[in-house]
């Protein structure tokens, strides 16, 4: 009797340890369907959702408060955060030792022992800690920066492309009324059958031009979503307007200064050519001519190479992007002017041809070099707020690596060494 109750438990334990699995599979499957169907994919290419509306203050912090770039910013900073930590522990493993050493009765440690304060180790540890705390904001600075920067080059990429899309509709109702004003003249025999279908050809073109526009702002308007961390197709308003940003005020002395004391990339050379000078410090005993004193030497004239050449091409970009600004500002201004002529042309064009004056090509030309003009415009004015953008980068901390990426880390080592 025992062992058929034993024979059914066994039989029982088996059939339960095959089902187990199987449960587990449909409930791995059922939360799988609850992750697929928590994934909304729009059908379409319009845009859904109540509409979220967003000026461009808005925009950068939502960018530089919330989101995957803002969650790998912090991220880094914990990491540089961890690093300097080590440092710090490092130096006191450093300080101890030394304090238990100074603790000790004469004549117990060998006359050859060194304080471990007094290593290079020990010197270039207490010159890392403060260098990764200060590294460790620096950085988390710039990543915030570049999230700045790339949400104000994405939202205003968007209000250009609205732009754009703006201007082929204008420049299709102006094709429509050209046709329109064609086939009234054909009526009353003032042109031919060709203008008539040159004029149907141009409100094809034009038809074609607001659909690439349209297509283009689509484009746009989800590369933004994505850098807002909305869903691709979210409805989105921006409240801004394509317009030239109110440029600073820019003393160029200044702006090259301020680089020059702020860039991040000299304050890690900085640190390197500091840390080359306490290796070549400890060479006391090392003979001048040697080849492990020639080569820390060597050393230190190559980071001060690099620090001199590096203020030099800082301050180049500094200068080609003031340049670059003025450049840009004299060219909208130059467009500004040349879009005013060209609408006034095509009216004047347009008024020449409904009085017979002039042919149906010379109001498409018009037309286009209207069109064309105010494509450019836009354009330029995209332009102008990037380098405005780009210029306040560069008279800051930059857009360098982050420190602990630039930094070789003390090794540790014990405290007799």
């Amino acid at each position: 009797m025992k062992k058929e109750l034993l024979s059914f438990v066994l039989a029982c334990s088996l059939v339960l340890g095959c089902a187990a699995p199987v449960f587990a599979a449909d409930a791995a499957a059922d939360e799988g369907d609850n992750a697929a169907a928590a994934y909304t994919i729009v059908p379409n290419m319009e845009f859904t959702g109540n509409t979220l509306t967003l000026s461009l203050e808005q925009a950068v912090k939502r960018m530089t408060t919330s989101g995957a770039g803002f969650e790998s910013a912090v991220l880094k900073k914990e990491a540089s955060d961890a690093q300097a930590k080590g440092q710090e522990e490092l130096w006191m493993t450093f300080v101890n030792t030394s304090n238990a050493m100074s603790g000790l009765p004469r004549g117990v440690l060998p006359v050859t022992t060194i304080n471990p304060m007094k290593t290079l180790n020990a010197k270039i540890v207490k010159m890392t800690r403060p260098f990764l705390i200060s590294q460790s904001a620096i950085q988390y600075e710039i990543d915030i920066n570049i999230l700045e920067h790339e949400t104000t080059q994405v939202y205003y990429q968007v209000l250009q492309a609205e732009e754009a899309l703006r201007i082929a509709e204008e420049n299709l109702q102006n094709q429509k009324s050209i046709l329109t004003n064609t086939e009234k003249k054909l009526e009353q025999g003032m042109v031919s059958k060709m203008d008539l279908l040159t004029a149907e050809s141009s409100v094809q073109d034009a038809e074609v031009k607001v659909a690439s526009a349209g297509s283009a702002l689509k484009a746009v308007k989800m590369s933004f979503n994505q850098k807002m961390n909305l869903p691709l197709m979210q409805d989105v308003k921006l409240t801004g307007t394509l317009k030239m940003a109110n440029a600073p005020s820019i003393v160029l002395k200044s702006a090259i200064e301020a680089a020059l004391s702020t860039r991040n990339e000299l304050n890690q050379l900085q640190y390197q050519l500091d840390k080359a000078q306490l290796e070549l410090d400890d060479k006391t005993f090392v003979s001048r001519y040697s080849a492990e004193y020639l080569t820390a030497e060597l050393a230190i004239k190559q980071v001060e190479k690099g620090l001199k050449d590096t203020k030099q091409l800082l301050e180049l970009d500094v200068r080609s992007r003031y340049m670059n600004i003025q450049n840009v500002a004299n060219e909208i201004a130059a467009l500004n002017k040349t879009v005013s002529n060209a609408k006034e042309g095509y009216r004047l064009a347009e008024l020449s041809y409904n009085a017979g004056m002039n042919t149906l090509v010379d109001v498409h030309s018009a037309q286009l070099a209207s069109f064309q003009a105010q494509l450019g415009l836009a354009a330029k004015t995209l332009e102008y707020n990037l380098a405005i953008n780009d210029f306040k980068m560069a008279i800051g901390y930059g857009t360098g690596s982050s420190g602990s990426n630039s930094t070789t880390t003390t090794t540790t080592t014990t405290a007799s060494s």
